[in-house]
């Protein structure tokens, strides 16, 4: 169960220093951009293997408030054959492997039907054929992982001692032909064979990171030219095309690439167009744009990275977020940026990656053409305590909702995201507002609305590693009920996995007071604290207009919450946030908890359903 955090309203007691005072300016009519409920995802959900994903992991998953879940295992699909269910692995000498992703999207609907999943087109003209001529790794050196493993030999390939590549496998052995029409095919087959409801699967990679598959995949391509480049393209748009002529409804999302250097310089250096050298990023967008223009069909829906940070300080990961969209930020680990005028530039050091692809897109595509951004690769695995990755993780979950990211899918998962992804999954709202702090660079308040204007949700992230920070809150053009309201905080999370369901983690409960839509409190070091304030004007009467009400009111000994099917738990708390009764809601039938048990008093009552939280009053008697 959640621990009770003792607190002294307005201000939280610690007994470490507090910087300077940090103010925060809310203006709930500002910046008003939707929250995609695709940034709460990660890489996988559902096994494409024999064995099957685990029952706790699937609860995880839901109570966790998962929304998305990249399928596709990267750069393992880029020879995915749907007919064969068979892949390559890149890293693994080229071997081929079962892999099913018709099992996987099966479970994915049968188990997680609130979750969306993007699978992957193939865009290099080859896809797996058979195992037979498989490298055999265990006779070569008992399977042991090395550089060597990354050798071209499935396919009578032959490596020395060493690991030195003494003859290359030949492809056409374990590879088949696969065009368009074949990539797309597995579109018709889960819609017309496996009668799969297709509204879950709208989301789709283009490829992954084919800017890098001589690195990759140099079994089908060697060396990037200019003619490889220009296949690249023209695969990618016959792919376009095809699916476009099934689904015109479809999300395509792409380049997917790979790294902070080859956002600007593939392997083998930079594309030739037209007579000039281009950045990769740019010359996707350009050609994409001009296709689009020439053809009349859209080429692109979600401009897709990768972000592998390399930074070991903390104070570093910590702002990381900032390479996406801050234009005056130096990022440290700035390298591929240098190159993105050609040559090598090293005053180029401010990254604000999506900023540039933004300015990119204005100016091949026009200024309204409404292209979204997505990160279905993102990694920290730099040895850091969970609650450095949680912070990291949740400023870019932040940073995402302040710009309206499509969807966010880390690559690696580690101890602290199950808390990250759960705080903001179950507690953020639906609309972010404007929140300008004093001192952004340590103090963020992530902060959204419900769509009913009946509730706001302040997240402040502190990424101060020694010192608590006072902030102060000032919020415009919402009316926000005076009194004591809840908080949720995360701090000093265990290095072993705390998250085990809604109602059994790390999050420790307080309360601060709201005073003429004010309120001051004081957050520990490098900490995450959710601040949730209903408006003035809400009530039991605002809930029945969301199918949720509570009843009967006073009461006695029960307590019951209608439930639409959108309720997923009820919880009630006394006037210092301390959670008493905690209910989880098994099926559509109301909600009952007995309170018979509890003191004569007023209580809060938490309401978590899929569409935010919500919360209302009960007097018990």
């Amino acid at each position: 169960m959640r621990k009770q955090l003792l607190l002294i309203t307005p201000l939280l007691v610690s007994a470490v220093m507090a910087d300077a005072q940090v103010s925060v300016i809310i203006d709930a009519n500002a910046d008003n951009v939707p929250i995609s409920p695709y940034l709460y995802g990660k890489n996988g959900a559902t096994s494409d293997q024999a064995t099957p994903t685990s029952a706790a992991d699937m609860l995880r998953m839901r109570d966790a408030g998962l929304r998305f879940a990249r399928m596709n295992n990267g750069n393992n699909a880029t020879k995915y054959n749907w007919r064969r269910k068979l892949t390559c692995h890149p890293d693994w000498y080229k071997n081929v492997y079962n892999c099913d992703w018709d099992q996987s999207a099966t479970a994915l609907q049968d188990e997680l039907p609130n979750v969306q999943g993007m699978y992957a087109f193939q865009l290099i003209g080859k896809a797996a054929k058979t195992g037979e001529y498989n490298f055999n790794d265990w006779a070569y050196n008992q399977s042991k992982w090395g550089e060597w493993c990354s050798q071209p030999v499935c396919g009578g390939g032959e490596l020395d001692a060493s690991g030195k590549l003494i003859k290359k496998g030949d492809p056409s052995l374990y590879l088949e032909d696969w065009p368009a029409d074949s990539t797309v095919g597995i579109y018709k087959h889960w819609r017309d064979d496996l009668g799969l409801d297709m509204s879950q699967f709208k989301y789709w990679s283009m490829d992954n990171e084919f800017e890098m598959w001589p690195w990759t995949h140099k079994d089908v391509i060697e060396k990037n030219t200019d003619e490889v480049f220009e296949m690249m393209m023209q695969n990618y748009f016959a792919t376009a095309k095809a699916i476009r002529a099934i689904d015109p409804t479809v999300k395509l999302c792409g380049p997917v690439a790979g790294s902070e250097w080859t956002w600007y310089t593939p392997a083998d250096g930079q594309p030739s167009y037209k007579g000039k050298k281009y950045c990769w990023l740019e010359y996707f967008i350009m050609r994409c744009a001009e296709e689009e223009k020439a053809t009349g069909v859209n080429m692109l829906d979600v401009l897709d990275i990768h972000f592998y940070p390399g930074e070991n300080k903390v104070s570093d990961i910590l702002q990381s977020h900032r390479v996406l969209w801050d234009r005056n930020y130096v990022y440290p680990g700035a390298n591929g940026v240098k190159t993105v005028n050609g040559g090598w530039d090293e005053s180029q050091k401010k990254e604000y990656i999506l900023g540039r692809c933004q300015d990119w897109i204005d100016k091949y595509f026009g200024p309204y053409r409404d292209i979204t951004f997505g990160i279905s690769e993102y990694d920290n695995t730099n040895s850091f305590n969970p609650t450095i990755t949680a912070l990291s993780y949740a400023s870019f979950i932040g940073e995402g909702a302040r710009h309206g990211m499509e969807y966010f899918t880390p690559w690696t998962w580690n101890t602290g995201m199950w808390e990250t992804l759960h705080l903001f999954g179950r507690y953020a709202q639906d609309v972010n507002v404007s929140a300008v702090s004093s001192n952004e660079e340590m103090l963020s308040a992530y902060t959204s609305i419900s769509t009913a204007r009946d509730s706001m949700t302040v997240i402040l992230i502190n990424r101060s590693e020694n010192n608590a920070q006072k902030v102060s809150l000032t919020i415009g053009n919402f009316e926000a009920k005076d009194g004591a309201v809840e908080t949720l905080q995360l701090a000093n999370l265990p290095s072993s996995e705390s998250f085990n369901s809604h109602t059994d983690n790390a999050l420790v409960a307080g309360t601060v007071n709201v005073t003429s839509n004010m309120l001051s409190v004081e957050v520990p070091p490098l900490s995450m604290t959710a601040v949730m304030i209903p408006s003035a004007t809400a009530s039991v009467e605002e809930f029945s207009a969301h199918a949720v009400a509570v009843y009967p009111n006073p009461t006695t000994d029960v307590l019951y919450v209608s439930n639409d099917g959108s309720v997923k738990s009820v919880d009630i708390l006394n006037a210092n946030g301390v959670v008493l009764k905690s209910v989880a809601a098994s099926s559509a039938n109301d909600v009952a908890i007995a309170v018979s048990d509890l003191s004569k008093a007023v209580y809060l009552v938490r309401i978590c359903t899929e569409n935010g939280v919500k919360y209302s009053t009960v007097v018990v008697k």
